[in-house]
């Protein structure tokens, strides 16, 4: 565990290596209409590049997390800037479509270690509701970049052509990369050389985790609300600018204006834990995403401004729960903390993946596909409940 006196820079380290996965999706989107010129590629081709770099950062993290255990956060936090600085220059200098498949793989690869080394790091160095409330802090920084990137995307490309966003992203990287090695200034910062007389508590793998009541019941809220907020990114744009008749300008708004409800509640997350708890926290924040779900049933066909409110209750609800959800689901591995949040991340990342698709199966229009996904929350609201009631049950019985 790193002192209190030596946590800034790791901080300032942290805070920046997650927002490098949403960067390397929400940057280059500007210049795809000019990248599809140039590689003679379709929109289905372009769309291609966001999946491998989904894919690549969610399967992924079921190897970033033992590397992180096994070898220190300074080195996977290393591993990961460098190999997406390598994936960003590689995407900048891509000939062919194919080249820029690999060099999207790469980026997913380096992502998915940069923001599993910063989940493991805040359970490392933090507990209870202090960890919640910095995984708060950090998701609201996250719920930024969708608001900015694609404005900073469109001046690089303006500057420097569609490679722009991707030099940006290796810059970043390389100066991340150095950062970390000087801030991460404990190769291994997890300490297991403490006395315990149980050894049970030091063995950790998938199965002990996956069969983790409080790993179960917090993975599940997070999985099921970050669906949602999937779901809205793919059936948004169908829904206003086709169905609701929205020009790319203020739908690009209204797009900013639920961005802006995301950094809203992150920031009034940790208020809300200190009040609440952690439990009634994530309880809250998945009953907003169920209520919009609601709300999308029972609202008028067409109603374009009723599907942005709803939409920003969900995402709100996301905010709201995702760092407490988060450091309850981590809270019991103390020693295997990146295992447990690579697992974490997959679950989320691809359940998340399987909520789109099945919305997208569906046959039903975008609105009345999001309020099933959003509906879907309903069940972790029920299983948070129950579990609530065990947990007060336990304390009054020991």
């Amino acid at each position: 565990m790193e002192k209190a006196g030596n946590r800034l820079l790791p901080l300032i380290v942290v805070f920046a290596l997650v927002p490098l996965g949403p960067l390397a999706i929400d940057v280059y989107l500007p210049s795809i209409p000019q990248m599809m010129d140039v590689f003679g590629a379709s929109d289905g081709d372009m769309r291609q590049t966001i999946s491998i770099y989904i894919l690549a950062l969610g399967v992924s993290q079921l190897l970033a997390g033992p590397i992180s255990d096994r070898f220190g956060r300074r080195f996977s936090a290393v591993l990961g800037t460098l190999v997406y600085a390598m994936g960003s220059i590689l995407a900048s200098l891509s000939p062919n479509m194919e080249v820029l498949y690999i060099a999207r793989g790469m980026q997913g690869i380096g992502a998915s270690f940069t923001m599993i080394t910063a989940m493991a790091w805040v359970r490392d160095n933090y507990q209870g509701n202090d960890a919640g409330r910095l995984l708060s802090y950090i998701g609201g920084v996250t719920s930024a970049i969708p608001t900015i990137a694609p404005l900073i995307g469109s001046g690089l490309a303006m500057a420097w052509g569609w490679a722009g966003g991707f030099y940006m992203m290796a810059g970043l990287a390389l100066l991340l990369m150095v950062l970390a090695t000087v801030g991460f200034d404990s190769p291994k910062p997890v300490k297991v050389s403490v006395d315990i007389e149980n050894t049970v508590a030091l063995r950790c793998n998938i199965k002990d985790i996956l069969s983790n009541k409080n790993f179960q019941v917090f993975a599940l809220a997070n999985l099921l609300s970050f669906g949602g907020l999937l779901t809205y990114v793919s059936v948004a744009p169908v829904v206003a600018m086709q169905q609701g008749g929205l020009s790319q300008v203020e739908f690009s708004m209204m797009f900013g204006l639920i961005g802006g409800s995301q950094i809203l509640f992150s920031v009034i997350a940790p208020k809300v834990m200190n009040k609440l708890g952690r439990i009634d926290t994530v309880l809250t924040g998945t009953i907003m995403v169920a209520m919009a779900g609601i709300g999308l049933v029972l609202m008028p066909e067409g109603e374009v401004g009723g599907f942005f409110l709803m939409a920003g209750m969900a995402s709100g609800g996301f905010s709201l729960l995702a760092g407490a959800a988060t450091s309850m689901a981590l809270e019991p591995f103390q020693y295997c903390a990146g295992l447990a949040s690579s697992i974490d991340g997959f679950l989320r990342m691809m359940g998340g993946a399987v909520l789109v698709a099945i919305a997208s199966a569906l046959n039903v229009d975008g609105t009345t596909a999001l309020a099933i996904v959003y509906m879907m929350s309903l069940l972790a609201t029920m299983v948070l409940m129950v579990r609530k009631r065990q947990i007060a049950v336990g304390k009054a019985q020991a």
